[in-house]
């Protein structure tokens, strides 16, 4: 499995997490750190671009749950945007959708913030 990257592109108050790669137990906590550190600094409005995901353990999931209740509790949010197939219908397996926003494309998903 390809290894993920992880690029982070600020945009005023927002920032947008390109994924690339694979999301699994090994990789996840590089991009949990992220998070983390964004949190810490007070940026909690973040889209992840998951346009380069080519796969996503449910454990990475739940923690995008858990991630995103944190952001809302701040004042922000945690948004999914070009989602492969592949990997929305593992996210609507698990029921993920009802709880995370899934949109096409960053315009759409910055306009909900």
């Amino acid at each position: 499995m390809k290894e993920c990257v992880i690029e982070n592109e600020a945009k005023d108050d927002l920032d947008i997490l390109h994924l690339d790669g694979a999301l699994d137990s090994y990789t996840f906590p590089r991009l949990e750190a992220a998070l983390n550190e964004l949190q810490e600094n007070g940026r909690s409005k973040v889209i992840l671009d998951c346009n380069g995901l080519d796969y996503i353990s449910s454990v990475a999931l739940g923690a995008f749950i858990g991630f995103a209740r944190k952001a809302r509790e701040q004042g922000g949010d945690m948004k999914l945007i070009r989602l492969s197939p592949k990997i929305y219908n593992i996210v609507e397996l698990l029921g993920f959708h009802k709880i995370l926003e899934i949109f096409e494309d960053e315009e759409s998903a910055a306009a909900q913030f």
